[in-house]
């Protein structure tokens, strides 16, 4: 990697070229996910969508739009098609004229309070067709508004629904584009050097240019050994599927349980993620007995400082492989995991694809790497969109299963922890995205709380579990009325 990164990047003067790993990944996926969906009339694909609501202030609906279209004009992906070139036997993207039929916008009144009304349009924006990737249509804007008498602008309580095809953006991609429109909201435009601006196109190009030899040969040693054959064995409540739709179960730990393991974080200066990666193979541990374990996840992929203002689909999906010790204590396991993550940084632009097809040569399964996952999002849940005029608005996350039900969405893994955190306010939330084919929903509550248990043992002030020197194995996440249970049996065998 060190010599790519050492060449300068420049703009190229293309409006056509061949795709990103990424895309390439996305627009595969999408094939196969069509495919499915084709055959079930109950499955769908869902959109990313990022809902905001008004906490205070007013809005200018007109300014509001005028400033997207600032940002699209600026942000050449939102104008990207992608299709399959027969001559060139791969797949295209091509970037097109910018036109105000790009995007579609609507503005709906609807009764604020009406929670069941204003989760159905979410649901319908999720679900909805009006993306054509073989068009470059791929973002949508949604304003749901109460007062029907002023139409020029929303006020509080009002909600805000921006909504993107995953061919566009990533995590960090959601961060620019909130950083850019609050930036053209409030000034009317965008500071915009055409002429060396690195473009998304422009950065595909160099990456299929990557010498990924060194790269490879890092991902086959990693997984020399493995057997691509074995499943983790986790309490399933029923059968695999080939078609598996998912739903999402959100839960919460204590204040002071997070305070402690923001402490952590800070005495050993580690970043959360592999924090909650080391507690997440340790729980697995717990639930398997099984010590080779395999973790999907995700890289930002931007290794370079100047993809840090692009917009675009970077993120890569990577496998944490690693052969737990029962007999470590968690510090000095930490510490491996903190080392195999700093490795396989160095190496996580290796496309997972080629990841994948690598393994298929030594797996009978069709999905090597689709058991559990996990992801950690940094994320600030109050915008200040216009902070001259005090106009802040409150993200609303549509994985509260309570107030958002989902259970027809496609699911390409079995089971996602996600870890939500506020790092200026120090919280975390958490939810598992799950396999309804394969989990009832009261096994996957039961899972959250051994997952809480867990934390609890280790950073809990009211814990004496040892991190420096008791064994990993030793660790529990059985619940209190099992404890009872055994407690009682124990007593009747005496």
């Amino acid at each position: 990697m060190t010599e790519e990164k050492s060449d300068q990047w420049k703009r190229l003067n293309i409006s056509k070229g061949k795709c990103s790993f990424s895309q390439e990944r996305i627009w595969i996926d999408e094939q196969i996910r069509e495919s499915l969906i084709k055959n079930s009339e109950d499955l769908y694909n869902y959109n990313r969508v990022i809902v905001y609501q008004i906490e205070d202030g007013f809005l200018s609906i007109k300014r509001f739009r005028q400033s997207i279209n600032i940002l699209l004009d600026k942000h050449e992906i939102f104008r990207t098609s992608l299709d399959y070139d027969v001559d060139q036997h791969c797949l295209q993207q091509t970037i097109n004229n910018y036109s105000n039929d790009l995007y579609s916008y609507e503005l709906t009144y609807v009764d604020i309070n009406d929670i069941e009304k204003v989760s159905n349009i979410i649901y319908n924006e999720q679900i909805s067709k009006y993306f054509d990737l073989n068009k470059g249509k791929i973002f949508r804007c949604h304003l749901l508004k109460e007062n029907a008498q002023d139409k020029n602008h929303l006020v509080k309580n009002d909600y805000i629904l921006l909504i993107y095809h995953h061919s566009a953006i990533d995590q960090y991609s959601i961060y620019l584009f909130l950083k850019e429109l609050t930036e053209a909201y409030k000034n009317g435009k965008l500071n915009k050097d055409d002429k060396y601006q690195l473009r998304y196109i422009d950065y595909s190009q160099y990456e299929r240019q990557f010498n990924l030899t060194n790269c490879e040969e890092f991902w086959q040693d990693l997984f020399s050994d493995y057997n691509f054959n074995s499943r983790l064995k986790i309490p399933y409540d029923h059968k695999l599927n080939n078609i598996s739709t998912g739903s999402y179960y959100s839960f919460n730990i204590d204040k002071s349980l997070i305070r402690q393991i923001f402490r952590y974080k800070n005495k050993i200066n580690i970043n959360l993620f592999r924090i909650f990666l080391t507690t997440f193979y340790i729980y697995l541990f717990k639930l398997t007995q099984q010590t080779d374990l395999s973790i999907t996840s995700y890289t930002p992929n931007r290794f370079r400082d100047e993809l840090n203002h692009i917009i675009g689909p970077f993120e890569n999906i990577i496998i944490y492989r690693f052969e737990l010790d029962p007999h470590q204590s968690f510090n000095k396991l930490i510490k491996q995991i903190d080392k195999l993550c700093s490795n396989i940084k160095e190496n996580a632009f290796y496309p997972y694809q080629q990841l994948v097809a690598y393994a298929r040569k030594f797996s009978s399964l069709q999905y090597p790497f689709s058991q559990v996952s996990v992801r950690l999002n940094i994320e600030d849940d109050q915008w200040n969109l216009d902070p001259n005029n005090n106009l802040f608005l409150k993200q609303i996350y549509l994985t509260n299963h309570q107030l958002f039900p989902r259970d027809n969405k496609l699911t390409p893994i079995d089971l996602t922890l996600n870890i939500i955190a506020n790092l200026e306010k120090q919280t975390l939330s958490f939810y598992f995205d799950y396999s309804n084919k394969l989990f009832e929903q009261e096994t996957i509550q039961t899972l959250a709380l051994r997952y809480e248990k867990l934390l609890k043992h280790l950073f809990d002030v009211s814990s004496n579990f040892d991190l420096d020197d008791e064994p990993i194995y030793k660790l529990a996440i059985i619940l209190p009325h099992e404890e009872r249970l055994m407690h009682n049996i124990n007593i009747n065998n005496d």
